[in-house]
């Protein structure tokens, strides 16, 4: 092959490797690019004669040589740091010496390792670019896409002063900015007390990138120097290698672009990101179940098929409070302060009401509603009876599968509606009686708070509580065999669940309570993760947990019954106060039986999906999980590979989603929060009683399930929310923090059953907080103090 010159204009394809092909494609676009020229099939001592006039026509002495190999800077592998680059090469002869180095780098040892990794070949098409230097006053590298977060809505740039090689090679530390794609600069780490690029500069160069990744179609890492006047110069262009699927392929449009969202409530069952699966299917069954309570009471014409009441961004589930709050125009007595009462356990102060249905109307929704909530016991009676007879039938092949699985569908959205009719009796209930503690409506003090939760604790046969005094009687058991500490307590997760289910004492009561309970879980509505009855392991942890504390603390917490003495409330709350109780176990038992609902058709979508795999359609079972519940049918009547790549990307893509925290209340669709530092006011966080009591001890802080079985007897938790699959670890801890919820969420609601002093809607209690710090916690006042 012969080496020739050519200019980026003339080079139209990546045949002149992906870094000559980047430069022109940037120069196409318009953007400022220095002075360049290619050497095609460049070979060691092999120069075009055309080579020294080139290199004048450049009009630069200090030039700076590049390889550009073929398969270099492509889609499928960067080759970063592989092949050498030479700068401020100055006249004919050491321009020579830098092509003759950029050659002979593509045979070094490095190089050729990675080729044969990436390729599988171990040799390669080396060209060289000559590209004049830019007298550089500050340069670095910009990424469309965070290839940290993988978030393609924030664009990353680096800069360091003077040439961008130091940053290249780990030399300098650089300013580090985001810029999201609304235009605002949401991030700044500087190295220095001034910036080394203004605001301006910041905004040009993301400008530029984002038309650069427009025009190409994809994310792209980009190379930039501004000169000391100023301008602004491209270097080079790639694509960025390492991206899964868009983390925003799923995000919902909202009604309104100023909706007012929240993370709370929905993460109760649902917390962290959910896969495609479990986002089409429970979550457009949460919203069709709050729309069909809002069409029962006159607020919403009909239900619509696009989401109104809950969202879905960066893969996590989340509840539009603004379309909560239709339901406050439409009715009397309704307020968006009582809106964000009961549903984050505070007011709102972003959630604004709209415009009042005429009077008459509201009159007649009102009644409509206290209908509605009325009606709520004989449709919890009468969806028992149609629970008992539904049925999810596993077929033998995909495609009649999925027709079971289409046909009940709507179930779910039934069992969903009937719960949040439950949850609607409940929460006016409770709301009632809080009001009627403070003589105020919705502007209680923590005290008053407090108190009202003492009474509402007095509801008994709660199924949570039940279910805990079930699992704290086998826990007992446990305790009691001479073995438990070595077959159960100190063995591995799976060695303790064989033991368990062998030993002839224990193995029956086992075996029951996964009968009555191993719906539950954590995530219970999760169409992925498994329940109990699937896979007990969690459980099995957290009863490990339990017995280690036992072993420690010679006994267990027990769970306790709040007095109360009827004899000195008010009328008033004697009258209503057993009706919330009644509310208050019929929410959780409708909940119970949501979950129930949910494991039906968990199961049958993991039997789909095991089908797939047996007729070659998935590489495995799990991936099922990563189609919307629309894709599946076109998917099971005629399967591509495409769409598997697809899913397999997406699967990936949640790993990144799983990091991603939020603020409590977002104003649109919400940006992941940026980390930094927490301070505390005197140190001591305020939130809201959902449990009463005094307590000082060492906190764990705990996001997951698995940080949890870190717990030690006696520590306070601290956490962003609780749902079933936390309930084991309560008869262990001191106390809770939350940082969200409300005070019927799932953590107060244990937290009482135990006498434990529990604090919800801390908003940021795992911020303010490390695992070890010795802290107070007031259930009475709702405050947490570091001491």
């Amino acid at each position: 092959m012969t080496t020739e010159i050519c200019t980026l204009a003339d080079i139209t394809d990546a045949s002149a490797g992906g870094k000559a092909y980047g430069l022109a494609r940037l120069l196409a676009m318009g953007l400022p690019v220095p002075p360049a020229f290619v050497l095609r099939n460049a070979c060691a001592d092999a120069f075009p004669d055309r080579l020294d006039q080139a290199y004048r026509d450049l009009g630069k002495e200090a030039v700076a040589v590049r390889s550009s190999a073929l398969g270099e800077d492509g889609t499928d592998a960067s080759f970063a740091g592989q092949y050498d680059t030479v700068l401020n090469v100055r006249g004919p002869e050491a321009l020579r010496e830098a092509i003759q180095r950029c050659v002979a780098s593509v045979s070094n040892e490095r190089a050729r390792s990675y080729l044969q990794d990436q390729t599988g070949s171990d040799t390669a098409t080396m060209n060289v670019v000559v590209q004049a230097m830019v007298n550089a006053r500050a340069a670095g590298v910009v990424f469309t896409a965070d290839p940290v977060s993988a978030r393609r809505d924030l664009l990353v740039i680096d800069a360091v002063a003077g040439l961008g090689e130091a940053l290249v090679s780990g030399e300098a530390t650089p300013d580090h900015y985001g810029v999201h794609t609304s235009g605002s600069i949401v991030r700044r780490q500087l190295t220095a007390a001034e910036p080394l690029l203004s605001d301006g500069e910041i905004l040009l160069i993301a400008k530029g990138a984002r038309a650069a990744a427009a025009h190409e179609g994809q994310p792209l890492d980009l190379e930039w120097a501004i000169d000391q006047d100023g301008t602004l110069y491209w270097l080079q262009a790639r694509p960025i290698t390492t991206l899964p699927e868009d983390l925003n392929e799923f995000d919902t449009v909202l009604p309104r672009p100023d909706d007012v969202l929240t993370i709370s409530n929905v993460s109760e069952m649902m917390p962290g990101a959910v896969c495609p699966l479990t986002g089409s299917f429970t979550g457009w069954g949460i919203d069709y179940g709050l729309q069909h309570m809002q069409v029962a009471v006159g607020a919403r014409s009909g239900i619509q098929k696009d989401w109104q009441i809950t969202a879905w961004a960066y893969g996590h589930l989340l509840l539009n409070l603004s379309g909560n709050v239709v339901m406050s125009s439409a009715v009397l007595g309704s307020t968006v302060e009582q809106t964000g009462q009961a549903l984050c356990g505070r007011i709102i102060p972003e959630l604004k009401p709209f415009p009042p249905q005429p009077f008459l109307r509201r009159v007649i929704n009102t009644g409509k509603l206290l209908a509605y909530c009325l009606r709520a016991p004989a449709v919890v009676d009468r969806f028992g009876d149609e629970l008992n007879v539904f049925v999810i039938h596993n077929e033998t092949d995909s495609k009649a599968m999925w027709r079971e699985l289409e046909k009940k569908s709507a179930f779910f959205d039934h069992a969903m509606a009937v719960h949040i009719q439950s949850s609607a009796l409940s929460g006016f209930l409770c709301t009632i009686v809080e009001n009627m503690v403070s003589s105020k409506s919705n502007n209680s003090t923590s005290e008053e708070q407090g108190e009202a939760i003492r009474l509402l604790a007095g509801a008994t046969g709660v199924e949570s509580a039940v279910m805990l005094e079930k699992l704290d009687s086998l826990i007992d058991r446990v305790v009691e065999h001479p073995s438990a500490q070595r077959a159960f307590q100190q063995a591995t997760v799976d060695d303790a669940l064989l033991w368990l289910r062998n030993e002839p004492a224990l193995a029956p009561i086992f075996a029951t309570f996964l009968s009555d309970n191993g719906h539950r879980g954590y995530r219970e509505l999760c169409m992925r993760d498994p329940a109990w009855r699937d896979d007990p392991s969690p459980l099995i942890q957290s009863m490990q947990a339990s017995v280690h504390a036992r072993f420690v603390t010679g006994g267990r917490k027990p769970l306790l019954s709040a007095n109360i003495d009827f004899s000195s409330l008010s009328r008033g709350l004697r009258w209503v106060l057993p009706k919330a109780h009644n509310a208050i176990r019929r929410r959780e038992h409708t909940k119970s039986q949501l979950v129930e609902v949910a494991h039906r058709f968990k199961s049958g979508f993991r039997h789909l999906g095991k089908l797939l795999q047996e007729e070659g359609m998935l590489p495995d079972a799990d991936l099922v999980n990563f189609f919307s519940v629309k894709e599946l049918p076109g998917f099971v009547l005629r399967p591509d590979s495409a769409a598997v790549d697809r899913a397999i990307a997406r699967r990936e893509a949640l790993i990144y989603q799983q990091q991603f925290e939020f603020p409590e209340i977002s104003v649109g669709l919400p940006q992941p929060m940026e980390a930094r530092a927490s301070t505390i006011t005197d140190g001591v966080l305020q939130g809201r009683p959902a449990s009463r009591g005094i307590v000082e001890g060492i906190a764990r802080v705990a996001i997951t399930l698995a940080d949890a079985a870190k717990l030690q007897p006696g520590e306070i938790l601290i956490t962003p929310i609780t749902d079933i699959g936390w309930t084991p670890y309560f008869s262990l801890i001191g106390g809770l923090v939350t940082d969200l919820g409300s005070s019927v969420s799932h953590g107060a609601v244990i937290a009482r059953e135990y006498g434990l002093p529990c604090i919800v809607n801390s908003r940021e209690g795992t911020r303010f907080f490390n695992t070890g710090d010795r802290i107070r916690l007031d259930g009475d006042k709702g405050t947490v103090e570091r001491l």
